[in-house]
């Protein structure tokens, strides 16, 4: 895989990284592959338009933004983003994740982070398609919901020996790089593969 990051958009606050995405296409500063990180989202979002909490240096809050021509529309872009993510935190923090159906991220029944896939389309086809992902990185205190499932941290999962060492920006760049390579067996028609490796990684029942 080549170690070759695309441009990146760095924010200490935005509403959302996924809406800062959107902003920078239409007004024309991106047309090739980019990503936006941000510190702080004061109105990140999950699935379904529910609200992501994003405290300040808490997390990685990231989106990645493919437009470099036409592409087919499949759900196979989130199941090759949660491979990405799981061969990532794999590498980099040696946690051994899994993915829950379709796209949140999981550590021993707990929530470590999820993924959200939001497109432009035009006849059948996307003219470009944003990936937002989020890791939680450090334990914060809040009420959860009734339904809502417990978060985990990096910090939470790694002994703290470990945790001083680990790197967030280590972690998001093979993150930005391997969504980039799972994407590529999408562009080159492979999609076995992904779903090969996505079965792999779900959470065993």
């Amino acid at each position: 895989m080549k170690d070759v990051l695309p441009k990146e958009y760095r924010y200490e606050e935005v509403d959302s990284t996924m809406d800062e995405a959107k902003r920078l296409i239409l007004s024309g500063k991106i047309t090739e592959t980019s990503y936006v990180i941000a510190d702080y989202q004061s109105k990140g979002r999950g699935t379904r338009g529910r609200k992501w909490d994003s405290p300040k240096s808490s997390g990685i809050f990231l989106s990645i933004i493919h437009s470099n021509g036409s592409m087919e529309l499949t759900t196979l872009y989130t199941l090759a983003s949660g491979v990405a993510c799981i061969e990532s935190l794999k590498e980099v923090c040696n946690i051994s994740a899994a993915i829950k159906p379709i796209n949140d991220i999981y550590f021993e029944g707990k929530k470590l982070g999820g993924i959200l896939v939001e497109s432009k389309l035009k006849k059948n086809e996307i003219v470009y398609l944003i990936t937002g992902i989020g890791i939680n990185t450090k334990k914060t205190e809040r009420v959860l919901d009734r339904q809502e499932i417990e978060p985990v941290s990096i910090e939470e999962v790694l002994s703290p020996e470990l945790y001083k060492s680990f790197s967030e920006e280590k972690l998001i760049k093979t993150i930005v790089n391997k969504v980039n390579y799972w994407y590529s067996f999408i562009f080159n028609n492979e999609h076995l593969k992904i779903q090969n490796q996505w079965n792999s990684f779900v959470v065993k029942k």
